[in-house]
């Protein structure tokens, strides 16, 4: 009957690749990852950068968190309940919760994290996010006083938040940056200094800072290294012995990604699915994500294109179908609009109700506009203009059908320039582009953090508008608010989606168990190595 037992659990082990039947993948191991930027600060209420969200998300650990698979899972809460119309949630947290000195995680911590992030003095950024939360706009706003914050201890496990109004997707929400807790006692104790060095913060998550000179800042060596914290709570399911976040490193690890995970200088990063594909053919391993949306940008900035009414001209004249007909992978559906499959609304697909969110073709902007428009601009053609893309056979052969299609309809000569991944992104993130093929992360599963992607304090800085950002503060996270500001961004002729695209999270040949989530953060906990 063992043998029995023992040949049923080999060959399990064989079908599903369990990591615990592969001895070969070891724990107690180092990793490496690269920060796309510096970081501006790890004090979570603050963070801007996505540099930092990537250091914060393994040394921080909000109410709940984003699985890799888009859905809401316990943080430091086990559970949450809420009323019948969504208005109040209940978070009951784990009692054993420790900070990385020792005392306990209490409902206090959250508390304070919220009232601190809605304080002026505090600036923090896209504070949107909490003004769900009774009372937190006309807190933040200097209208009302923090004991109308609808946030409450029950006791010293039990954290109530009442809503403005109904909101079944709360949950998702508390495992942004925003909502992670903040120690009072311990804060204040910084004297201004929380957050801009390791000796100044405390952690909860499952990993924390070794020494106080794990943060280095001395430019050229600039690094975060990390180690698990022996006061988390799940300390015995964190495997690696070391995780180092790297903010200089040689520029070669970003022109040949895959040789840096392939030698082991890298153990996790995001590729183009090119790359992915060469990267998995040399031994890599792939994690794909449905968080994304590829798509037209062209940028409002650039002189050629500050009109609203030549983006106008440049999007309607668009074959639509004639680009989803050159799209080579032939699994990728269309893009209804700027919210990529991972965004939920009432715990569906955000485009369930059928709804198309894009600019329709209408070739009539030939005469209704265009004459009007050049005779604006004292010329007797559009501007040529020049796509720029990543250097791939599908992103090149998509600006192609762009390119077909303005140079038979708008009397004038257009052009693309392929670039490798990363100076490609330097250009987006610089604004040096005219228009770009250009895939949008979702950043979340909530559509307030796609919609944030276009305020004007957001890296890279796709939108520069006042309008824009007055109508995200005003957000009521109802569905016909998340539409008007779609609308907006619709009629600014900004984005022009194409294709529901997906991220390739690539990782090293010898390592498995580095798990990435749609709000663009990255699990070590569980990463094992090969020696």
């Amino acid at each position: 009957m063992k043998k029995t037992v023992l040949l049923i659990l080999c060959i399990l082990c064989l079908l599903t690749s369990l990591p615990g039947c592969d001895s070969s993948y070891q724990e107690e191991m180092s990793f490496t990852c690269l920060l796309p930027q510096n970081i501006d600060t790890l004090d979570p209420q603050i963070a801007a950068r996505s540099s930092s969200y990537l250091v914060i998300s393994s040394l921080f650990q909000g109410l709940c968190r984003i699985d890799a698979k888009g859905n809401v899972k316990p943080g430091a809460a086990r559970k949450w309940s809420s009323n019948e119309n969504h208005t109040e949630f209940t978070f009951h947290l784990y009692t054993d919760s420790l900070w990385s000195n020792g005392e306990p995680v209490t409902a206090n911590d959250f508390l304070f994290a919220i009232q601190r992030a809605l304080r002026p003095e505090t600036a923090t950024p896209s504070v949107d996010d909490l003004f769900i939360i009774q009372g937190a706009r006309a807190i933040y706003n200097g209208e009302a006083d923090e004991s109308q914050l609808g946030v409450w201890v029950k006791d010293d496990y039990t954290l109530i938040v009442q809503l403005e109004k109904s909101y079944p997707d709360f949950p998702a929400l508390t495992a942004g940056t925003h909502y992670m807790p903040c120690n009072q006692a311990f804060f204040e104790a910084c004297a201004g200094h929380y957050g801009l060095s390791s000796e100044y913060l405390i952690t909860n998550g499952p990993f924390t800072f070794p020494t106080i000179y794990a943060w280095n800042t001395d430019y050229g060596t600039r690094k975060v290294e990390l180690e698990p914290s022996d006061s988390y709570r799940k300390r015995q399911d964190v495997a690696p012995a070391s995780l180092t976040f790297l903010i200089d490193y040689d520029d070669a690890y970003l022109s040949d990604p895959v040789s840096a995970l392939v030698n082991g200088q890298n153990d996790i990063a995001t590729l183009t699915e090119t790359a992915a594909k060469e990267a998995n053919r040399r031994g890599c391993g792939i994690q794909v994500l449905d968080d994304a949306i590829t798509g037209l940008l062209l940028n409002p900035e650039a002189d050629e294109l500050k009109s609203p009414q030549t983006r106008e001209v440049f999007i309607k004249t668009l074959d639509r179908q004639e680009l989803l007909n050159r799209r080579m992978d032939k699994n990728s559906a269309e893009a209804m609009g700027i919210m990529a499959d991972c965004v939920r609304w009432g715990g569906e697909y955000y485009y369930a109700d059928g709804v198309a969110m894009f600019a329709q073709q209408d070739d009539a902007v030939m005469t209704e506009v265009l004459p009007e428009l050049l005779k604006s601009l004292k010329e007797k053609n559009l501007p040529s203009i020049t796509v720029i893309c990543p250097d791939d056979e599908e992103s090149i052969n998509i600006a192609n059908g762009l390119l077909i299609c303005w140079n038979s309809k708008l009397g004038n000569a257009y052009n693309i320039q392929p670039l490798p991944d990363a100076e490609f992104q330097e250009r987006i993130a610089a604004g040096e582009y005219q228009a770009a093929i250009y895939t949008l992360r979702a950043g979340g599963t909530i559509p307030y953090q796609t919609l944030k992607a276009f305020e004007s304090t957001s890296t890279p800085a796709l939108l520069k508008s006042p309008e824009y950002d007055t109508m995200l503060h005003s957000l009521s996270f109802d569905l016909s608010s998340y539409r008007e500001l779609e609308s907006y961004l619709q009629n600014q002729y900004l984005f022009y989606p194409l294709f529901s695209d997906k991220s390739y999270y690539v990782s090293s040949p010898n390592s498995k168990g580095i798990l990435a989530s749609p709000d663009l953060t990255i699990d070590f906990s569980g990463a094992k190595k090969k020696e």
